[in-house]
C-alpha cells in the first residue's frame, strides 16, 4: 500500500468512526453525522478506484485491509473495538455503495446499536460475525473483563466528545456525564463484579480523558465494596470523572511539561481544585459532591496537601476514594516519558502512603481485593491455557 493510499484510508476509518461518536451522542439524522458520512463515502469512491471491494478483517486483534495490517491509532482503535463489540470479524464495502448504507453502517458502529439488534447485510456492505463462546473459570470469567472494557471505550469516546467541548466553550453536559457513570453502574452485578472496573483502564496518550474515566471506574468499584447504591453512587461517579476539571483553565503549556514544574507554574496548577469547584459550583446541575470532590482530591488524609484551609478540614469520603484511585492510576498507568509500575511495586507503595496520604482502611481493603482479582485472573488464564 503507498502512502496516498494509506492516507486516503486512515482519513476514511477516522471519519467513519468520529460519524459513529457523533451518531452515539445525537442521532443519525444529526447534521454533523450526515456531514462525516458524505466524506466518508467520497473516500470510500476512492479506495474502491484502486480495489475492486474494500475488505477489512479483524484478525488477532489487528485490523486487517486487504490482507495487510492497518497502522494502529486512535481512530483503528475505535473501529476495532465496534466491531469486536459487534462479533463482526469481516467486512466487505463493494463498489456502488449508497450513502444510505453507510449512514447504516456508521449506526451499526455507534453506542446506539446494542449488541442483541441483528447485524443485516445491505446491497453494497456485507458482515461476517464470529461467535465467541467465553469459558467460565471460578468467580470470574474473562468474558465479563472482555464486556466492562468495551463499555468503558464506547464511554470514553463520549467523554472526549463532552471534555472537549467543555474546554472550548466551557459549556458542561452533565446530561451525558450522567449517561457515563449509569452505563458503568449497570455493568456491575455484584460488589466483586464492581473490581472489574480494574480490567479495562487504558494507558492512552489521551491522558486527560482515559484518567478520568478510568477514576470513575475505580471510585464505583470502592463505593460498591462499602454497599453503597442508589442516588449516592451515581453521584460518586459523576464526581469522579468531574475531579479534574479545574485542570482546563490551566495552562496546556503547563498541563504537558515533562520534568518538574518550577515555583511558579506549581502555584499556577495548585489552583486547580479551587477552579474546578467553583466552575461546578455554577454549573446546573451538577451534584454537591462534585464540587465537594474536585476542591478535595488533593488533599491528604495527614491533613497536608493542597488547596490550604484555615481550620482542621474533615474530607469527604469520595475524596478519600479518589485520592485512593488517583494514585492507583497515576502508577499503573504508562505515558511516554514514565514507566508504569507492576502490581506489587504498586501496593508497597500505597502501603507505605497510608496513614500519610491515604485513609489506611480504604487503601486496606482496596488493596486487599485488587490482589485477589489478580490471582483470580491469573488462574482463568492458566485454566484457559489447559483447556
Amino acid at each position: 500500500m503507498n502512502a496516498g493510499e494509506e492516507k486516503s484510508l486512515q482519513l476514511f476509518i477516522r471519519l467513519l468512526t468520529t460519524a459513529a461518536t457523533n451518531a452515539s451522542l445525537y442521532a443519525l439524522e444529526h447534521l454533523q453525522v450526515q456531514r462525516l458520512c458524505r466524506q466518508a463515502l467520497q473516500e470510500a469512491n476512492h479506495l474502491l478506484g484502486l480495489h475492486e471491494t474494500l475488505t477489512f478483517k479483524v484478525i488477532d486483534g489487528r485490523l486487517i485491509f486487504v490482507n495487510q495490517p492497518v497502522a494502529v491509532n486512535l481512530a483503528v482503535q475505535r473501529l476495532l473495538r465496534a466491531l469486536q463489540l459487534k462479533g463482526i470479524s469481516h467486512l466487505q464495502i463493494e463498489s456502488g455503495v449508497y450513502a444510505e448504507e453507510l449512514i447504516a453502517l456508521v449506526g451499526l458502529l455507534s453506542k446506539r446499536h446494542s449488541q442483541q439488534q441483528q447485524v443485516s447485510d445491505s446491497e453494497h456492505i456485507k458482515f461476517g460475525k464470529v461467535v465467541v463462546r467465553h469459558r467460565e473459570s471460578g468467580q470470574l470469567a474473562e468474558s465479563a473483563f472482555l464486556q466492562l472494557a468495551q463499555i468503558a471505550d464506547d464511554e470514553l469516546d463520549k467523554f472526549m466528545e463532552i471534555y472537549d467541548s467543555v474546554r472550548t466553550n466551557k459549556q458542561l453536559n452533565i446530561t451525558g456525564i450522567n449517561e457515563i457513570v449509569n452505563s458503568f453502574i449497570n455493568s456491575f452485578s455484584s460488589q466483586s463484579d464492581a473490581f472489574l472496573a480494574i480490567a479495562p483502564l487504558r494507558s492512552m496518550d489521551e491522558y486527560t480523558y482515559t484518567h478520568s474515566t478510568n477514576i470513575c471506574l475505580l471510585n464505583l468499584a470502592q463505593a460498591r465494596l462499602l454497599g453503597i447504591e442508589g442516588p449516592l453512587l451515581t453521584d460518586i461517579g459523576i464526581a469522579a470523572m468531574l475531579h479534574d476539571v479545574g485542570k482546563m483553565f490551566i495552562s496546556p503549556n503547563i498541563l504537558g511539561k515533562r520534568g518538574a514544574l518550577d515555583d511558579e507554574e506549581w502555584e499556577i496548577m495548585q489552583q486547580h481544585p479551587v477552579l474546578g469547584a467553583e466552575y461546578l459550583l455554577n454549573t446546573p446541575g451538577v451534584p454537591r459532591l462534585a464540587v465537594i470532590t474536585a476542591f478535595e482530591h488533593h488533599m491528604r488524609f495527614d491533613g497536608a496537601g493542597y488547596p490550604k484551609t484555615r481550620r482542621p478540614w474533615q474530607q469527604n469520603l469520595c475524596s478519600y476514594m479518589t485520592a485512593i484511585s488517583d494514585t492507583y492510576d497515576a502508577m499503573r498507568t504508562h505515558r511516554s516519558y514514565e514507566e508504569s509500575l507492576s502490581l506489587k511495586e504498586i501496593t508497597d507503595v500505597m502501603l507505605k502512603l497510608s496513614g500519610s496520604k491515604l485513609h489506611p482502611q480504604l487503601t486496606y481493603g482496596f488493596l486487599q481485593v485488587l490482589n485477589r482479582l489478580d490471582k483470580s485472573r491469573a488462574t482463568a488464564k492458566q485454566a484457559s491455557k489447559i483447556s
